[in-house]
């Protein structure tokens, strides 16, 4: 069997498996020349295809520009692992406060409105992306860890979260593994193939969006009638601009010292054999999540591959082919340890991808100067946090109102972080820090 994660001169490539299965993208052209519109969008993942579609429906005579560097719908947004999250670990977010409970509360509600609004656009493009509206585990194998999981479902439940705890042969015959000894099921979310979810929102985008890939911006400022992008191959003037780059708006000088990016890697096994379809008892899918921020994330696919993210690190430089070669290693460990018939040779495909983390977990969410819109830094809840707070910055530069743009616009904004070399010292000090108790649940 060939697999797509191939050899070369002895390495492994950097290819996601769900835009490899996927299958081909339709190709937009690069932009060229001097090129003027009413709203330009950079970033062609989930934030971006909310706004240009909310921008469409709200503005059906503007010309907006939708601009990504590389392949719309093929970035971060497909390479994470497939979780629309409707209710966040509750662990960060000092439940003990009046301002963090109010905090979370909003949060939450941007989140199921974002899974709201990704489930009617599925169901109205008719959008196959292996939707299933199933809760998500955390899951801990560590008895270290127990603690730490009973007072997320008391939060949960405190909250009027919909939430329990499920451990012994429940657990176990849920998952096909005895790996992990307690869990809780929260529900509101979904699981979905995330590819096949952002490639079937830009092929629905409304005719008035124009999209540009292969497009990178260097640079944005001022111009005489708003904004200008610059770019390799031409440029862009607009009087209203939205940033949604997520974990790249260092990259254009913006909010470096309030966000920073991790890089994650996952693999994504081969199709399961009829044997180990019955070894582990034919499961329906599920997606686990850990109590530890640097634990595995995991998921049994709807076509019947097992997920694994275990890795998390501070490389603004990107993950080589030999790193990503070691990286596959620990996840061909933590695929043995829970389920023994699986090791390196099952794993088809293997990819590295960014999140954007915010120092207090707080989203990017602004007018920052008049005309030019930021939003971005989800700390890893991109699917349903992007697509609700992508199409609420659309309705800020419009002018809209509402309670989710309220909501939104109430958030506390992301802390100051140390500019580089600190930022560097101290997020590889903290990572190296959540990796070691992490360990056991890797």
């Amino acid at each position: 069997m060939v697999f797509a994660t191939k050899t070369r001169d002895g390495m492994v490539e950097d290819i996601c498996g769900w835009s490899a299965l996927a299958g081909a993208l339709p190709q937009h052209p690069i932009l060229r020349g001097a090129q003027q519109a009413d709203v330009a969008i950079i970033g062609g993942g989930f934030t971006g295809l909310a706004a240009a579609r909310q921008l469409a429906n709200l503005r059906p005579n503007a010309r907006i520009l939708l601009l990504d560097g590389k392949r719309i719908a093929q970035g971060a947004s497909a390479r994470n692992s497939g979780f629309a999250v409707a209710n966040e670990s509750p662990g960060h977010a000092q439940l003990h406060t009046d301002q963090g409970l109010k905090s979370y509360r909003t949060m939450n509600r941007l989140d199921h409105a974002g899974i709201a609004e990704l489930r009617q656009l599925t169901q109205t493009h008719g959008i196959d992306c292996q939707w299933e509206d199933t809760g998500s585990i955390h899951a801990a194998h560590d008895p270290a860890n127990f603690a730490k999981l009973r007072q997320h479902a008391d939060s949960f439940q405190r909250l009027g979260i919909d939430a329990r705890l499920i451990e012994g042969p429940e657990l176990h015959s849920r998952l096909g593994t005895s790996f992990y000894g307690l869990g809780v099921l929260s529900r509101g979310g979904a699981l979905l193939q995330p590819a096949m979810l952002a490639q079937g929102l830009a092929a629905s985008l409304p005719d008035t969006v124009a999209c540009f890939e292969n497009s990178p911006v260097r640079r944005i400022h001022r111009a005489a009638n708003g904004w200008q992008l610059d770019l390799t191959t031409g440029t862009v003037t607009a009087p209203q601009v939205i940033v949604a780059v997520n974990a790249f708006f260092p990259r254009l000088g913006l909010k470096s010292l309030r966000v920073f990016p991790l890089a994650l890697t996952a693999s994504l096994t081969r199709p399961l054999s009829e044997a180990e379809e019955q070894d582990i008892n034919r499961p329906a899918s599920w997606g686990i999540l850990s109590p530890r921020s640097l634990g595995a994330t995991m998921r049994l696919t709807q076509d019947r591959r097992i997920l694994i993210r275990n890795t998390a690190e501070y490389r603004p430089g990107g993950i080589n082919r030999t790193q990503l070669s070691d990286r596959i290693d620990i996840h061909a460990d933590g695929l043995q340890r829970r389920f023994g018939f699986l090791d390196r040779s099952a794993i088809a495909y293997s990819w590295s991808g960014n999140i954007c983390i915010s120092r207090n977990a707080k989203p990017v969410f602004e007018e920052t100067q008049p005309g030019l819109f930021l939003c971005g830094g989800y700390n890893a809840s991109g699917v349903s946090r992007g697509s609700i707070m992508g199409k609420l910055i659309a309705d800020l530069a419009c002018r809209q109102d509402g309670d989710l743009l309220s909501d939104a616009l109430a958030l506390t904004k992301p802390n100051l972080i140390p500019p580089r070399p600190f930022l560097d010292l101290g997020v590889r000090v903290r990572t190296a820090g959540e990796r070691r108790a992490a360990r056991s649940e890797r």
